[in-house]
């Protein structure tokens, strides 16, 4: 075992040291110098680091241009083209269903592309120095790189923005039976005109999706995520030097997840012959830098993913059984997704910790008010120290289990 330091890593020290740098945009130098900078803080941890790359879309915004340019592209081409046109409809809004619900689509190959990385760390030499032959798994898990800036997040819309989503989805639906029918030249000229009008709206879409982003560009990311991966960074130390027996626990830092969770995505595909439902736990940390902490208990903007294992048990024994962490309640969030969906749809026991205003919103966003000037300083330490307790109540279940 490993003595503890005379002064505990402090979170705030990784979010000041982060948002340094003007942003971290997926698969840009500035995300490249931020995964320098973390893997600096590690290895004076004295943590082993290892960094896996992986090809990537810049931005999110990059994929939803492909999935409208297909949609529009189609439906303007159905005078000419017909049932090829009516293919590239239908096969467009069928790649948006599942991009939406945030699922890997092969359009996320198409150009252009960058690279990102993940950033893995394990324990200090002698941190664990008699492993057992099968240990029980924890990930601790937050992305590192900051979002683009969107109009669709300002506060009053954002509140909005699951209904949004769906209604832009069933328009996607309807183009394919417009698509359809006009092709078959059935209710014309209705039809036709509500073709051009589905048209506009899509395009109208992708504009206010990427309007804020050519204005802005990316958010400084304090809050989202320089606090979660300071919290996740600050978890590993604690557990690290004082280990918990029959347990590995591995820090992750994820590249690219404002791109849709694509670093997440390339860990659990690298590894996932090594992930155990039994014996492997993903803690995820996003978003923790001001309102109430939550326990996400579900998550999903189409098909829900409900978070029930034992890993939310012991979050939910810890807030509630001691005093220090009476605030901290359940939550649910259905505006984008977190890192740890991957493992919750592969049934491996998955806990995502964020924090949300009184209206169940995360404050700035993807907004450019995503500044350190804006994290409540307390949060950061505050959510160390309810992960370490509910990881020690967790292995304590386990145990006794």
């Amino acid at each position: 075992m490993l003595t503890p330091s005379e002064h505990p890593l402090d979170p705030m020290t990784i979010v000041r040291s982060l948002t340094s740098l003007p942003h971290r945009g997926a698969a840009t130098a500035l995300e490249r110098r931020a995964a320098d900078i973390l893997e600096n803080h590690l290895q004076r941890l004295g943590a082993a680091v290892e960094r896996q790359p992986f090809r990537t879309p810049k931005t999110y915004i990059v994929v939803t241009w492909w999935l409208i340019a297909g949609l529009v592209l189609g439906l303007l081409l159905i005078p000419a083209a017909a049932w090829w046109a009516f293919v590239l409809v239908v096969l467009s809004a069928g790649l948006a269903l599942v991009y939406f619900d945030w699922r890997a689509v092969p359009v996320t190959l198409l150009p252009p592309q960058g690279t990102s990385e993940n950033i893995i760390a394990r324990a200090p030499q002698g941190a664990d120095t008699d492993p057992p032959r099968s240990p029980k798994k924890l990930i601790l898990m937050a992305h590192y790189d900051s979002a683009p800036v969107s109009m669709l997040y300002l506060p009053s819309m954002v509140k909005n923005f699951s209904q949004s989503l769906r209604m832009s989805l069933g328009l996607m639906v309807l183009a394919v039976v417009v698509a359809l029918l006009d092709v078959l030249a059935i209710g014309q000229p209705i039809v036709t005109w509500l073709r051009y009008a589905l048209v506009v709206y899509f395009l109208g879409q992708g504009v206010m999706s990427s309007i804020d982003f050519l204005r802005y560009g990316y958010t400084n990311g304090a809050a989202d995520n320089a606090t979660g991966t300071a919290v996740a960074v600050a978890t590993a130390d604690r557990l690290w030097r004082n280990p918990l027996p029959g347990w590995e626990v591995e820090l992750v830092l994820t590249g690219a997840e404002e791109a849709n969770l694509v670093g997440a995505r390339a860990y659990y595909v690298r590894h996932r012959e090594e992930l155990s439902r039994e014996h492997t736990y993903v803690f995820n940390f996003d978003n923790l830098g001001a309102g109430q902490i939550k326990i996400i208990t579900r998550t999903g903007s189409i098909t829900k993913v409900d978070y029930d294992n034992a890993l939310v048990d012991a979050a939910l024994a810890t807030a509630g059984g001691d005093p220090r962490f009476a605030a901290i309640t359940p939550g649910v969030w259905h505006t984008g997704d977190f890192d740890s969906l991957w493992f919750a749809r592969a049934g491996i026991p998955s806990l995502a910790l964020s924090a949300q205003d009184q209206d169940g919103l995360i404050p700035n966003l993807h907004r450019p008010s995503d500044t350190i000037d804006n994290v409540d300083e307390t949060l950061p330490a505050h959510a160390v120290d309810f992960a370490e307790a509910t990881i020690r109540c967790l292995a304590e279940m386990r145990s006794s289990g």
